[in-house]
């Protein structure tokens, strides 16, 4: 029966048993090859991590640093600062208003000759008012006639003679910071900000995973996803995407089998998979056409339908003998390689769901009202994404067309 196929448990049960010929390790080999695949660590995705956080926050104190630098900071043109000479010795003067109050004024009373010029009591009220209160804008008199034509009496204010004291001298003195007085800039009406709306899309991804001792497979996915603004540079991206992914695990050579038994040269793991993302997009670079994103944040990943291809190639060797007087002679000989495949189906019906990791850098171009963005992108799973425990790493690349949703009349 060694030149039958393996197709099914029952011809496996009985490999096992050693019912066929068949090597007693080969299994146990097997068993130590996914368990060293499954506990093999990949350094270079915490490298490209780190690497990642840094340019990230490199790039955000950067753009900061450069919009901060288009800000002008106004500089004080002048500083006014009175000062105030004193004879030496002498108190500092009162203000006004508590003169004022202090010395108050004396009302006088004279005969006024009937020979002698009207302008003249005029006159010298007018100098005393103004030495009581220098500032009032006219003199305060008060005149009081009872003939004007004979000996007439005018009631005038005389103010006290203490009033009369020379003042201390003050004035401002400016000091300019700058040779040159800078001109006030005209105010400009800051236009009303834009609502942010949310924007729609729809997506193409390609991505390939890695594990140790895998060939790389292309696997193709589709979504729609919803981008919600919640400043001018953060935005969060949601929606929901499905894909066929696959892992392709080739032989290592510790599984090297004798001739006349089935080695296992390949395992084919397959599923179906969709993600509801959770992520947040920083805008790194922004112009009228061009823009540069990062995005990172997690993903709910749910693995269904997962089967499994082992695939085993069997060597044999064929001679031809031939006898003769001195014995068996060796004629011929051929070597026959034959493959067969065996596929699994025990975690077709279970479902796994998981959390990797996103970190992704898009370019994006304005076209027409729309944006065409291109993204390369790494995941790494956080727990459990398939069923039989995987380690796995996901690279793939994005193509994405979103547009801004319509804004309804009124708002």
């Amino acid at each position: 029966m060694s030149d039958q196929e393996p197709v099914g448990k029952r011809m496996l049960g009985q490999l096992r048993d050693h019912t066929e010929p068949y090597r007693p390790d080969a299994w146990e080999d097997f068993e130590q090859f996914r368990v060293a695949k499954s506990r093999r660590r990949r350094i270079a995705f915490y490298w490209l991590a780190a690497a990642s956080v840094v340019i990230l926050f490199g790039t955000a104190v950067l753009t900061s640093h450069i919009i901060h630098r288009g800000q002008v900071v106004p500089h004080p043109l002048a500083y006014t600062k009175h000062q105030s000479h004193v004879n030496p010795g002498q108190a500092e003067p009162a203000p006004a208003t508590d003169a004022a109050a202090l010395n108050p004024i004396k009302t006088v009373t004279r005969e006024k000759p009937a020979g002698s010029s009207k302008s003249q009591p005029r006159q010298q009220s007018y100098l005393t008012s103004r030495a009581a209160n220098p500032q009032a804008g006219r003199p305060i008199v008060q005149t009081e006639n009872k003939d004007i034509t004979v000996n007439a009496k005018a009631v005038y204010s005389v103010a006290d003679p203490e009033m009369l004291t020379p003042r201390p001298f003050s004035a401002p003195i400016i000091h300019f910071s700058q040779l040159y007085v800078r001109r006030e800039a005209p105010q400009e009406e800051v236009a009303p900000q834009r609502a942010r709306l949310a924007h729609w899309g729809i997506g193409v991804a390609q991505q390939t995973n890695r594990a140790a001792h895998t060939d790389a497979e292309l696997n193709l996915g589709i979504g729609g996803h919803l981008l919600v603004p919640l400043s001018e540079q953060f935005s969060l991206v949601t929606g929901f995407s499905a894909s066929k992914q696959s892992l392709n695990v080739r032989k290592s050579e510790q599984l090297a089998a004798a001739q006349g038994t089935a080695q296992l040269q390949r395992v084919r793991y397959h599923w179906f998979s969709t993600e509801l993302p959770v992520h947040l997009r920083y805008k790194l670079i922004h112009s009228r056409k061009l823009g540069l994103t990062a995005t990172a944040g997690i993903s709910l990943q749910n693995s269904m339908g997962q089967q499994t291809d082992y695939t085993y190639k069997t060597r044999r060797t064929i001679n031809t003998y031939s006898e003769g007087t001195g014995g068996p002679v060796l004629v011929s000989s051929q070597v026959i390689e034959e493959s067969s495949s065996v596929r699994e189906n025990e975690n077709r019906d279970r479902w796994t769901f998981g959390m990797p990791l996103y970190l992704g850098i898009g370019l994006g171009y304005q076209w027409q009202g729309r944006t065409l963005e291109i993204e390369p992108y790494i995941k790494y799973p956080l727990g459990t994404v398939t069923a039989e425990r995987l380690q796995l790493t996901s690279v793939g690349i994005q193509l994405r067309l979103s547009g801004a949703f319509k804004r309804r009349p009124g708002q």
